[in-house]
């Protein structure tokens, strides 16, 4: 229940972003999702592949950042937007790389957990899906303001 609560939630946070762009640019949605299943695979297949418990120290680091972008994205907030330019980039680029960070992570700490008997399939499988959700919306912004920056140069040559 728990897992379906989950993806409503982020599905009902999601959809009125995918509808607007759908709208316009239905292929950006198709390319962060294709992107979004490769990082997945390649990054999952890392941490499969790398000796056990290699890359379960980056759990601290990434929590770290993870907090330093909250508490930037907080003051931004408090200061009006002043700083929102950068700190939107920081933000967009450093999360991407956090959450492709976490997949890494999550994976490893899933085989470490089923080697410790500890197979709680729900709580994996609702981890694995908020990086997912994370990489997916974050490719979306990325490849919208890409599409953007390319009309807006076409527009300026005419």
């Amino acid at each position: 229940a728990v897992f379906h609560v989950t993806g409503l939630l982020i599905g009902c946070n999601l959809s009125p972003m995918l509808v607007a762009i759908a709208m316009f640019r239905p292929d950006i949605i198709i390319t962060a999702l294709l992107g979004t299943c490769v990082i997945f695979a390649c990054f999952s297949g890392a941490a499969l592949l790398a000796k056990r418990r290699h890359f379960l120290y980056l759990g601290g680091a990434l929590s770290s950042a993870l907090s330093l972008m909250a508490t930037m994205r907080f003051l931004n907030f408090v200061m009006g937007g002043a700083l929102s330019q950068g700190m939107f980039f920081v933000h967009l680029y450093g999360g991407l790389i956090v959450f492709m960070g976490y997949i890494i992570f999550d994976t490893q700490m899933i085989i470490e957990d089923v080697h410790n008997k500890r197979n709680d399939f729900v709580g994996h499988a609702q981890q694995l899906f908020i990086d997912f959700v994370g990489v997916f919306v974050r490719l979306v912004q990325i490849l919208m303001r890409n599409a953007d920056k390319k009309r807006e140069n076409e527009r300026r040559r005419r």
